[in-house]
C-alpha cells in the first residue's frame, strides 16, 4: 500500500479488499504482526493459506493503524470469542476487537482475495465467498423461506444465488459475534435479487438488535456483504477498490 488508507468518517464503514498472491517476499510483513498471528501464519502448510492470512491481517493492521497515526506493528487486535469463558486449547480465536479505540473490525478472505471493513458506527462483520460449483453447496444452510427462494433460481444461477445468500448470513452472524456457533438456518435473508435485509432470526433471543445490511461488490466470481449492528439510519458504505498490500 503506497498512499495511506482513508480516514473512517462517523456513519461509514469503509470496506478495502486485496489479491492474495503468494510471493516469497510476502514473508518480509511478519514483522507486522503479532506473536499469536506470526505463529498461526507459519503454521499453514500451503503457501496459499500462508498468503491470504497474512495478506488479510497486513491489510487490517494498515488501516487500523492510519485511524489511529501508529505503526501497524502497535496495533492491538484481541480476538473474543463470545462462547467460550476463558483460554482453551483452541488459542486465541474470536471476532478481532481493538480495545481502548472506538473502532470496530473484521476481515475474511476466500479463492485469492481478502477483505477488511472498518467503522465506528457498531459492531461490524464482512464476509467474502469465492463463488463454487452448486453441488458443493450446503442447502440446509438456509431457511425454509430462503430454500423455496432458491428453489425458483434457473439451476445455472443457484451456485451465484445461494453465495450471496451465504454471505450476507456470515456478515451478520460476525457482526454479532456468533459466528457458526450459530445455526445459519435460523436467520432469514432477503431473496439475491433483491437489496440486503435480515428479514427474521428465529429462536433469537429478545430483544433482537438492529442489523444493517448491505451487499459489497467484491468483483467477478465473488460475492461479499457488510453487517453493522445498531440502530438508527443505515451506515455509509465507502468501498475503495483492491489495494496492494506489498
Amino acid at each position: 500500500m503506497t498512499d495511506d488508507p482513508a480516514l473512517v468518517g462517523p456513519g461509514e464503514c469503509h470496506v478495502w479488499s486485496a489479491e492474495a498472491h503468494w510471493a516469497p517476499e510476502l514473508m518480509e510483513l511478519l514483522d507486522l504482526l503479532d506473536e499469536n498471528e506470526r505463529a498461526r501464519c507459519t503454521g499453514f502448510r500451503h503457501d496459499e493459506s500462508r498468503a491470504l492470512y497474512l495478506t488479510a491481517h497486513v491489510l487490517a493492521r494498515r488501516v487500523v493503524a492510519a485511524q489511529l497515526s501508529i505503526a501497524p506493528r502497535d496495533v492491538v487486535v484481541v480476538p473474543v470469542c463470545k462462547h467460550c469463558d476463558g483460554p482453551d486449547d483452541k488459542g486465541p480465536h474470536g471476532k478481532p476487537t481493538l480495545p481502548g479505540t472506538p473502532l470496530e473490525l473484521s476481515l475474511s478472505h476466500s479463492g485469492s482475495r481478502v477483505m477488511v471493513a472498518l467503522t465506528t458506527a457498531g459492531p461490524v462483520g464482512v464476509d467474502l465467498e469465492e463463488i463454487v460449483p452448486w453441488q458443493d453447496l450446503l442447502a440446509d444452510a438456509l431457511s425454509a423461506a430462503e430454500q423455496r427462494e432458491l428453489a425458483l433460481v434457473p439451476e445455472a444461477g443457484r451456485a451465484r444465488a445461494f453465495t450471496r445468500y451465504w454471505a450476507r448470513k456470515e456478515a451478520v452472524l460476525k457482526a454479532t459475534g456468533d459466528g457458526l456457533m450459530v445455526e445459519p438456518a435460523t436467520l432469514t435473508v432477503s431473496a439475491p435479487g433483491l437489496p440486503a435485509e435480515l428479514l427474521e432470526w428465529h429462536e433469537r433471543p429478545e430483544p433482537h438488535l438492529a442489523v444493517r445490511l448491505e451487499d459489497v461488490d467484491a468483483g467477478e466470481g465473488y460475492r461479499a456483504a457488510v453487517a453493522v449492528v445498531g440502530s438508527g439510519d443505515r451506515v455509509r458504505l465507502v468501498r475503495h477498490e483492491a489495494v496492494p498490500v506489498i
